[in-house]
């Protein structure tokens, strides 16, 4: 094996033995306009094994330790009402925390600081997060996953999505900095470990950005195996997009909805903000989706 390439987050490595069976079958399967374009120009095929050394250090399915909240709400001073009243103003309005001191100010007479109404999301969200990721959800199988962009301290992060198409239920939701190989990886595992088993035909439909298809080689390295079918462009221009573009276009109206509540925001000043945010509101969306 030669290392032929030294990308960010991974080293390419390819067989150059042309008694390679991997080599030899590629060559096997070519028509015999390809093979006399082969001759010409061999860089436009593919023929030759390549195996990517990953640089990063993740284990598939691996447990991770739970963060704890900042307030304990068992302990807090207000009531579970004021509480209530807090997430609702803040998470289900969308208000930002300043709003949402002074809503419950002049609305409810209750005087809390705009800090205060970001602990209690703080410490709900981490609370309500693995209830929301160990509950036994009947999965359809029918896996489909997005990014979009949020703002955190004035710089575009990426927010992964993977969703249930049929049951409408939100698998991964993945804050980043960067729309990388790891960040795709982490969100996949967030939905392996959801599932009681991993079906032979486990798949997920994703946009057409290679990191997905990365990722999908990352996995098998460790022995787990599914398909990723890519949604190209905008247009129905090969039999995959035509097929499976209706469950992308699904998980693209739920990025509208979850903008809808991210927007009154206008960005975050920190990454917990936004990670707190996605947690309480996915949360929300996870509580009134069908079982």
């Amino acid at each position: 094996m030669k290392k032929i390439k030294e990308p960010k987050e991974y080293n390419v490595y390819t067989c150059k033995n042309n008694d390679c069976p991997f080599y030899q079958a590629n060559l096997r399967r070519m028509t015999k306009k390809e093979r006399q374009r082969f001759k010409q120009d061999p860089q436009a095929f593919k023929v030759r094994y390549l195996f990517r050394e990953f640089l990063f250090d993740f284990l598939p399915l691996a447990p991770s330790s739970p963060v704890q909240p900042k307030v304990d709400l068992s302990r807090m001073a207000a009531s579970p009402h004021i509480l209530g009243l807090v997430l609702t103003y803040h998470v289900n309005f969308g208000m930002s925390s300043r709003m949402t001191a002074a809503a419950m100010k002049d609305i409810q007479g209750v005087s809390i600081s705009h800090k205060t109404v970001l602990n209690y999301a703080n410490s709900a969200a981490l609370w309500l997060k693995p209830f929301v990721d160990r509950f036994p959800y009947e999965l359809s199988g029918s896996f489909c996953g997005d990014e979009t962009y949020i703002r955190v301290k004035g710089r575009w992060h990426y927010l992964f999505f993977l969703f249930d198409a049929v049951k409408k239920i939100v698998l991964s939701y993945r804050v980043s900095p960067n729309r990388d190989t790891l960040s795709a990886i982490k969100a996949i595992d967030d939905v392996l470990q959801k599932l009681p088993s991993l079906p032979d035909d486990l798949s997920f439909v994703v946009d057409g950005n290679p990191i997905y298809r990365l990722a999908q080689h990352f996995f098998a390295q460790h022995g787990i195996s599914f398909d990723v079918r890519q949604v190209i462009g905008l247009t129905n221009e090969d039999p995959v997009s035509e097929e499976f573009r209706p469950l992308k276009q699904i998980i693209e109206r739920f990025n509208r909805t979850f903008k809808g509540n991210y927007r009154p925001t206008h960005g975050f000043g920190a990454e917990e903000g936004s990670v707190v945010l996605c947690d309480a509101v996915c949360g929300v969306f996870q509580l009134s989706a069908p079982a």
